[in-house]
């Protein structure tokens, strides 16, 4: 994993902590996931929900194996 990754999946478990104050999830999950960026570049969907994903493990569940379901979106 590259630093940036790295950097970056610290930074979406920082913000996973602050904002989820449940309990850990341990049923099946389904996700929808709504992606805006800043400019009008054309992004690959497939390279945002893997690192997102992982960075919410023992944060908001126990394991993203549980999710069965996933949608991504990527908003304009």
């Amino acid at each position: 994993m590259t630093k940036g990754a790295k950097d970056l999946k610290n930074a979406y478990i920082l913000q996973a902590r602050m904002q989820y104050k449940g309990e850990l999830l341990k049923t099946s999950l389904s996700t929808y996931i709504r992606l805006y960026f800043a400019d009008k570049r054309v992004r690959d969907i497939d390279n945002y929900g893997k690192l997102l994903l992982d960075s919410l493990t023992w944060v908001v569940y126990e394991d993203d194996k549980q999710i069965k379901l996933m949608t991504v979106q990527i908003c304009e």
